[in-house]
């Protein structure tokens, strides 16, 4: 079954949206965000995929591919095996530019931030990129489990109107441990388990992605701080099918006039196999706020 809706402004009191779902009186999604404390906004940064090529350091596959200050890097070609590794100063913003770059590494992330204040992934204008991790492998540092294509300790964007695809084939596809910002306009994810994963959010403007998860599509969950583990939407078109919930916000999920399409658990005809099993097409433990937009759930 597949229900489709056209929404002019609605705020759904649920812990999740489905087939029935009763909508109570519409509030503005604004107003309800900053009575949560719930900072959705994006940057002009996390919005442009503008960079000073002029300036910037070409990294080849052959260089050393720990990143240690601030500045704009870019990729192009392929990088067979190697892990590009961001750790800088706490207060440095790193870009990396992508140019045809396919990057692969079977035994951990292709990606991976260890120490920035904010790290911008751009596929550039009129290329194509690819990111991938390893079917197999135990990587762990900090106590921390690093299991995604990309993983990020610290604030992480993709953005970029480039083609980018994004394959986490041991465990998720994208990891960010803070806020992930995604502005990208060609972006297709594929994961084992979780396709996008924000810790404090995951924030989604003028976006168009595809995602095609095990488990679930999109996801946000911090256990500490009531004003995160959201999930927000603006101006976005996301396509999602997921082996569980499409899209899991711990608190809140919030979108403005966006297109959103939600095949959660296989499809209407599939059976839940335990009672543990989530097959939500949008989940979240607070609310669910809508305004505008199409959603074929």
């Amino acid at each position: 079954m597949k229900n489709i809706m056209k929404i002019t402004s609605v705020i759904l009191i649920a812990l999740c949206l489905f087939a029935g779902c009763v909508c109570s009186p519409a509030v503005s999604g604004e107003a309800y965000a900053l009575a949560y404390e719930i900072d959705t906004s994006v940057s002009d940064r996390d919005a442009s995929e503008e960079y000073d090529a002029q300036n910037a350091v070409v990294l080849n596959p052959d260089d050393d591919l720990t990143i240690t200050q601030a500045g704009v890097y870019v990729l192009s070609g392929t990088y067979e095996n190697k892990m590009i590794v961001v750790d800088a100063a706490k207060e440095d913003k790193v870009q990396i530019a992508l140019q045809n770059a396919v990057l692969n590494n079977a035994n951990g992330p292709a990606i991976y931030v260890r120490s920035a204040d904010k790290v911008f992934i751009t596929a550039a204008a009129g290329t194509e990129n690819s990111i991938s991790d390893g079917t197999g492998y135990s990587l762990t540092e900090d106590d921390t489990t690093l299991d995604a294509a990309i993983f990020s300790k610290e604030d992480l964007t993709i953005n970029g109107s480039g083609k980018l695809t994004i394959n986490g084939n041991y465990k998720h596809a994208v990891v960010s441990k803070d806020d992930l910002v995604v502005t990208a306009k060609d972006l297709t994810v594929n994961a084992v388990n979780a396709g996008l994963f924000g810790k404090d959010s995951v924030k989604l403007s003028s976006a168009t992605v595809t995602v095609t998860a095990g488990t679930d599509g999109i996801r946000s969950k911090n256990g500490t701080d009531t004003s995160l583990g959201f999930v927000s939407a603006e101006n976005s078109a996301i396509t999602i099918q997921s082996g569980k919930d499409g899209i899991q916000a711990e608190t809140v999920f919030l979108s403005n006039n966006s297109v959103i399409a939600v095949r959660s658990g296989g499809g209407g005809t599939v059976q839940k196999t335990s009672s543990a099993d989530s097959f939500k097409g949008i989940k979240a433990g607070i609310a669910i706020i809508i305004n505008g937009g199409t959603y074929a759930i």
